[in-house]
């Protein structure tokens, strides 16, 4: 898509958004240069917005933004991707970018928080360093399942001298072997969700035993086959 489709398609979807939501948002630019990514070369930037506060006259700062969109961005994955849809990324960058402001204005920092544990995913798919508890910025589903991408995570804490994690998983109850000598692992699940579940194990700590925390050794990470356990069966 040229940039002056892309601009005019941009500005009609900005214009469909009602007044009162992209209230404080003081514009909506369009860049022709991609941003990739400073680690990830398949990786690009789409979208920013740009915040900052002014004072009000009445003691606290008005936050406003802008938003940018990078028409590069787009061309450089549509260029890798020939079912690249423009539209559809079109709209939800800049909702994506939209949610920032209104999170920034509110004082809360969700989106930042889920894009910063995407971008720890990463780090841990490429084997890079990493911190281990990046998925507790995600919201917790009903389950007790941390939805990321296309993966899923769910912590188990396990007694310290336990050789298996047992985890619930679409209520049925399964276990997975677990080195005695990992405090803390990410077991992948290959037999379950199509391989794209991971159980992260946390080993309960003797009073006495020092605990590594984020900056000790990386987590250990292993594939394991999830055992059915029995049902457990009434009085």
């Amino acid at each position: 898509m040229k940039l002056r489709r892309f601009s005019e398609l941009a500005g009609r979807m900005w214009e469909e958004i009602p007044p009162q939501t992209r209230e404080g948002v003081d514009a909506l630019a369009i860049e022709e240069r991609a941003v990739p990514h400073p680690d990830f070369g398949d990786v690009f930037t789409l979208g920013e917005c740009i915040t900052d506060s002014w004072p009000s006259g009445f003691g606290e700062g008005e936050m406003r933004s802008e938003l940018v969109l990078y028409h590069g961005s787009f061309r450089e994955l549509a260029e890798r991707d020939p079912a690249f849809d423009w539209e559809g990324e079109l709209w939800e960058t800049i909702l994506h970018e939209l949610l920032h402001h209104r999170e920034a204005a509110a004082g809360e920092s969700g989106l930042d928080d889920f894009d910063w544990a995407e971008e720890q995913n990463r780090r841990r798919l490429a084997g890079w360093s990493f911190d281990p508890a990046f998925y507790r910025f995600v919201p917790t589903g009903a389950d007790g399942v941390v939805r990321l991408d296309s993966e899923m995570f769910l912590e188990v804490e396990v007694p310290a001298d336990a050789d298996e994690a047992v985890f619930a998983w679409r209520g049925r109850s399964y276990s997975i072997r677990v080195p005695r000598g990992v405090r803390r692992g990410f077991f992948q699940v290959a037999n379950l969700a199509a391989g794209r579940l991971w159980v992260v194990v946390r080993r309960r700590r003797k009073r006495w035993r020092p605990w590594g925390g984020v900056g000790g050794r990386e987590p250990l990470e292993l594939s394991r086959i999830a055992l059915p356990r029995p049902a457990a069966t009434e009085a």
